[in-house]
């Protein structure tokens, strides 16, 4: 058995946490109530697999709600995120759809150069050496969105280091850790 669901207080709180952590422009967004998040357990792999979030504009949850009374429905929307550990984490179909609202902030965007995107495609960490653009700002462990010399995303990182400290790394030292890239679809079992 399945559940997909409105979301609870206590996700929430957890969605509007980790969304005010990356960006108040983001969770200001949010608050306007255009969209509404639902989630999804899939009740038979519940210990291995994490609730997944999905994105629905309030106008069609209407017809989802109608639809979730009668049928079993597993996906719908955008898919969003998961919720690991108490935290919510941006998929990279969310962090697109944040692109084209044009509230994903220029200080989580990193771009790399060809040679990092094929790095990075693979499943590894963003190190010094293929990075052309970074934040100003940048602080340790800050959510970043990775792109490519297309303008295009191809993964969520995590910073592990502050811009102060960036000019003073080696070449081959470890600005990022690559959390989910577009590579993965492909890695994956199927």
């Amino acid at each position: 058995m399945n559940t997909f669901r409105l979301i609870n207080k206590i996700e929430k709180s957890i969605i509007n946490n980790s969304l005010l952590k990356f960006s108040s422009e983001v969770f200001s967004y949010f608050k306007k109530k255009e969209y509404r998040f639902y989630i999804f357990i899939n009740d038979e792999q519940r210990k291995s697999k994490f609730p997944l979030i999905y994105l629905v504009p309030y106008e069609n949850s209407n017809i989802l709600e109608e639809k979730l009374k009668s049928e079993n429905v597993n996906t719908a929307g955008i898919y969003f995120g998961f919720i690991k550990k108490g935290m919510f984490h941006l998929s990279l179909e969310g962090a697109e759809f944040l692109r084209n609202q044009q509230i994903l902030p220029n200080s989580n965007k990193i771009t790399i150069n060809e040679k990092g995107e094929k790095s990075i495609l693979y499943g590894n960490d963003i190190l010094k050496s293929v990075i052309t653009k970074i934040p100003s700002k940048l602080k340790k462990d800050d959510l970043l969105a990775v792109f490519n010399q297309e303008n295009e995303i191809i993964a969520i990182a995590r910073a592990t280091i502050d811009s102060s400290s960036f000019q003073n790394l080696k070449f081959n030292q470890k600005v990022a850790q690559n959390l989910v890239d577009k590579g993965y679809y492909l890695r994956r079992r199927q």
